[in-house]
C-alpha cells in the first residue's frame, strides 16, 4: 500500500462515527511503522504519555516490521484500565475502563462499541 493510499484510508476512517467515539488515543497510529535511531522497533517498548490529563506509563508491542501488534493474546498497547489488541498495524479490539467498554474493529474501523458492560452484570 502506498503512502498516499494509507493517507486516503485514514481520512476515510476519520469520517466514521464509531471511529470518532473510540476510546483509543492511538487509533491514528494504524499502518504506521515505528523506528528509533534509524532502527525498526520490535518487541516491547514503553514511554510515559499524557492520557486524560494524567501522565501514565504506556506499553507498546511491535512486530518485526515495526507495526503495533499483539502476540499470544497479550495487548499491543496497554496502560492502567485500558488494553488494545492489534494485528499487524491495525486495531482488532479495545477494552477500556477496566472492561466497562469493549470496541470491536475490522479493517481499521470500529464496527461495534459496547459500553457499561460491568453495569449489566450487577
Amino acid at each position: 500500500m502506498t503512502e498516499e493510499e494509507i493517507k486516503s484510508l485514514k481520512e476515510k476512517f476519520k469520517q466514521n462515527d464509531l471511529y470518532k467515539e473510540s476510546s483509543s488515543p492511538y487509533k491514528d497510529f494504524q499502518f504506521e511503522q515505528f523506528t528509533a535511531n534509524g532502527e525498526v522497533l520490535s518487541g516491547q517498548h514503553s514511554r510515559p504519555d499524557m492520557i486524560g490529563g494524567k501522565e501514565v506509563l504506556v506499553i507498546f508491542n511491535f512486530n518485526k516490521d515495526g507495526l503495533i501488534h499483539s502476540e499470544n493474546d497479550m495487548p499491543a498497547i496497554e496502560y492502567p484500565m485500558h488494553w488494545e489488541y492489534w494485528e499487524n498495524g491495525l486495531i482488532k479490539k479495545i477494552v477500556d475502563a477496566g472492561g466497562d467498554t469493549e470496541e470491536y474493529w475490522e479493517n481499521g474501523v470500529p464496527v461495534r462499541i459496547e459500553k457499561n458492560l460491568s453495569q449489566r452484570e450487577k
